[in-house]
């Protein structure tokens, strides 16, 4: 090998097996400051002692930055695969975690996956962002997503920066204000046809209706839930599902909330009617009635677990034989809270029925109950409010 550049005596050529003349450097570059470690490089198939000398001139700016050439290999997915092993497990749902990889399957990987982290630049984070407000309406939490992704790579020393801080996001559309309720007129029209429909959906839509209560919470709700005697109902547990929870649907509910929730005396007396009814509708089916907390009250003809899509559907026919316009079943919440707040119900009254997280602060921690003198005030403000409207 000969010393072929003054620059860098470290530079030498060499033969490929095709006889063809290439250049290669083994390069020392200081001391890594995370390691306590002496950093030399080699590097090799340049094809111009320029670009090896380019090569070196680079490999010490960057080192001299912070970035350490180890890891200047590693590449966007790498960078995922660590963070997602932590989002997997930092308590969000696996429901919300398919949905956040579905963001990354389609959109996040493909742009970015294979693109070496050293190589990410703030004008590919621009590019990025922009091709997302071409295609969507609402993009900045996917944008975000890959910031997270990046400051991750930062924070373990991977690369000097993160690019996206630094990188201008196009603004979305303003987000328009949430119109998935009912009014009060409509809601006494939805109620006014649920005796049209099977008892068993009469009784569910019902008990949306007048707890403003998740679906996913309502889906494993069991008779052990219900306290006949004092008219209350504990809402403790969500159906969430995804691939991802081996089978494994029930967990805690969003916000990992507990709480009991005052009924009113209609709904009881629904449900006392709809748990004799299932009772003997289970005997024709020749399936045995469960315990109480076995149970589930809204089961499917196999006494398990409706479909998640199931609640949706009854909604949307009652809906149609309303002839009302179309809410979704997270819409019956929006409704609650709007026609409780229409009632001038206790805001505190109205989070603590509706599951709502307490806010972080001292005066809620400690000083803040929802006791049953609020949670049944809350409800009759909301009864005293449809009598109004003579709705019952």
């Amino acid at each position: 090998m000969l010393n072929i550049s003054k620059k860098y005596p470290q530079i030498k050529s060499y033969q490929l097996k095709d006889e063809t003349t290439v250049f290669r450097f083994t390069v020392y570059l200081g001391v890594d400051p995370l390691t306590g470690k002496e950093k030399i490089v080699t590097r090799s198939k340049f094809k111009t002692v320029k670009q090896a000398e380019r090569a070196i001139e680079k490999l010490k700016f960057e080192f001299s930055n912070g970035l350490n050439p180890s890891n200047m290999l590693k590449t966007f997915k790498d960078a995922y695969v660590f963070w997602d092993e932590a989002y997997k497990v930092s308590g969000i749902t696996m429901s919300t975690y398919s949905k956040t990889e579905g963001y990354f399957k389609n959109h996040i990987l493909p742009f970015f996956g294979e693109k070496k982290l050293a190589k990410i630049n703030v004008a590919m984070c621009e590019q990025f962002a922009i091709g997302l407000s071409k295609k969507l309406k609402y993009f900045h939490h996917i944008v975000n997503y890959a910031s997270d992704v990046m400051e991750t790579a930062f924070r373990l020393g991977d690369i000097h920066k993160n690019p996206f801080k630094f990188a201008r996001i196009p603004k979305e559309v303003p987000h328009t204000q949430n119109d998935n309720y009912i009014e009060v007129a409509d809601f006494k029209k939805l109620l006014q046809v649920l005796p049209e429909l099977d008892y068993k959906k009469q009784c569910l839509l019902r008990l949306l209706m007048y707890t403003g209560m998740r679906k996913g919470e309502l889906l494993v709700l069991t008779w052990s839930d219900v306290d006949f005697d004092n008219g209350q109902l504990s809402i403790h547990s969500a159906y969430s599902y995804s691939k991802h929870n081996r089978g494994k649907n029930v967990g805690l509910t969003k916000g990992k909330i507990s709480h009991i929730i005052p009924l009113d005396p209609t709904t009881l007396e629904m449900l006392k009617t709809w748990e004799e009814l299932q009772f003997r509708q289970l005997k024709q089916l020749g399936l045995p009635r469960k315990s109480d907390n076995e149970q589930i009250i809204f089961n499917n003809t196999v006494n398990k677990y409706l479909k998640t899509s199931s609640p949706n559907d009854y909604l949307t026919e009652a809906i149609d034989k309303a002839n009302i316009k179309y809410v979704t079943v997270h819409g019956l919440r929006h409704t609650h809270v709007t026609h409780l707040l229409e009632a001038e119900a206790d805001f505190f009254g109205i989070k603590d029925r509706v599951g709502h997280s307490k806010k972080e602060n001292t005066t809620h921690m400690f000083y803040s109950h929802a006791t049953n003198k609020i949670k049944q005030n809350t409800l009759q403000c909301l009864l005293d409010y449809y009598k109004e409207f003579d709705i019952n």
